[in-house]
């Protein structure tokens, strides 16, 4: 009788080697591991995107030699930077170093020295004390990466947020903070302008903005751009005329309008500073912040617009030629007229590419357009602008081009810091 379930015999398999064996095994392990579904994965969840973000914390590092940490051998501190311990000691006191310099231009910036004061850093404080300063800056990179990361996922599909955010940790944007030559302190600007960006409570946006602009004038230059983000966002990236925003009563409940009020709060203490104290930001002929500098940095500097933030520009050239093809001109006049602000002031001061990477709230607003316009197949416009970011060295413009050195070649340096901080 014919069984109901008969039995099939196994077909005859050759052998396998363990080596053939383990070969294909480590094949299936990398492929599982470049994965796009693994990849993605590692923005799932919150603790994903920490955890992301603290791995992509170390990459910078390696790549990136923290100057800074030279401070703890200069003997003579104290008088090198007089102009920073001069503005913890008296915050409303008025810078007494060379106009020309950075040290002559920080009357208004109070956030990180009055940091360094809660901290008890003083003039007569020791290298390693100046430092934790700049330690806390660097440590900011963590949350930094992970509130752009939740930015982006707001209206973006994970892959394409993985990559614009490793293309953003090998430009100027996310070295800044480890890479800080002078007591500079732009990774606490693009920090707070980030978390500006990041918050929906009004207080908070608030807060941070003013937090922004008392640690560098660029950043009050920024606040159109973050205004710009905030009133996109709340009508859907869709921006034909101002008249829709005109006569609601809700207006000031909006966050876009915290933004203006930020703005304005921030103007109107200044002047009362500057009436009251005598503060001020020289400008003009022999300050080095002039818009006579502007032809002769053109002339000789105009590689500093591509390196500020290099394939990048692939996606606001984008953003803008699609606003164009689709008609709407109010919103690519403001994306053009918005970056032009930024390059001026960039080109009227010596440091270039600092000035101009405060502009990159206009790069999220780029790829938020670009997501809005359903565009096909923009996932190679983002694998080639990361492609660049990732091989071209970044560069820092003052004078001239210099690379920022790679940590990982500059062991013989950090070997002193390295014994200082842990051995002793």
């Amino acid at each position: 009788m014919q069984q109901a379930f008969p039995f099939r015999s196994a077909p005859e398999t050759l052998p396998v080697s363990a080596k053939s064996f383990n070969k294909r095994t480590t094949d299936y392990s990398i492929k599982h591991l470049f994965n796009k579904d693994t990849l993605v994965n590692c923005l799932s969840s919150d603790r994903r995107i920490m955890i992301t973000s603290v791995i992509l914390f170390g990459i910078v590092l390696l790549f990136t030699y923290p100057r800074y940490l030279e401070l703890i051998f200069d003997h003579n501190l104290g008088v090198n930077y007089a102009y920073f311990f001069d503005k913890i000691s008296d915050p409303l006191s008025a810078a007494r170093a060379n106009q020309e310099t950075h040290g002559g231009k920080i009357d208004f910036r109070f956030t990180v020295p009055l940091l360094a004061r809660m901290l008890g850093v003083t003039a007569g404080s020791n290298g390693l004390s100046v430092v934790i300063i700049y330690l806390i800056q660097s440590a900011l990179l963590v949350p930094f990466l992970f509130m752009l990361t939740k930015i982006l996922l707001r209206r973006l599909a994970p892959m394409t947020v993985l990559l614009f955010i490793t293309g953003s940790t090998t430009i100027y944007l996310a070295k800044a903070f480890f890479w800080d030559y002078d007591f500079w302190f732009d990774a606490f600007a693009y920090f707070f302008l980030t978390l500006g960006m990041f918050l929906k409570n009004r207080v908070g946006v608030f807060l941070s903005l003013t937090l922004a602009c008392w640690t560098d004038e660029r950043a009050v230059i920024a606040l159109a751009s973050v205004y710009l983000f905030h009133l996109l966002s709340e009508s859907d990236f869709e921006l034909n005329s101002f008249l829709q925003f005109q006569g609601k009563k809700e207006w000031l409940q909006k966050t876009s309008s915290t933004v203006l009020l930020a703005g304005i709060f921030y103007l109107i203490i200044r002047i009362l500073l500057s009436t009251l104290f005598n503060l001020h930001t020289p400008t003009g002929a022999g300050s080095g912040v002039e818009l006579g500098l502007v032809p002769y940095q053109f002339k000789h500097r105009l590689s500093g617009v591509f390196l500020a933030f290099e394939g990048f520009w692939i996606l606001y050239l984008f953003a803008v030629g699609l606003l164009i093809k689709k008609g709407n001109t109010l919103l690519s006049l403001l994306m053009l007229f918005l970056m032009a602000g930024h390059i001026l002031v960039a080109y009227a001061v010596f440091d270039i590419s600092r000035s101009l990477t405060y502009a990159f709230p206009l790069l999220i607003i780029s790829v938020f357009i670009i997501g809005k316009q359903e565009v096909r197949n923009t996932k190679y416009l983002y694998l080639a602008a990361t492609t660049i970011c990732v091989l071209l060295p970044t560069q820092y413009v003052i004078f001239y081009p210099r690379q920022i050195p790679w940590t990982i070649l500059s062991f013989e340096e950090l070997k002193p810091v390295i014994k200082l901080l842990f051995l002793q």
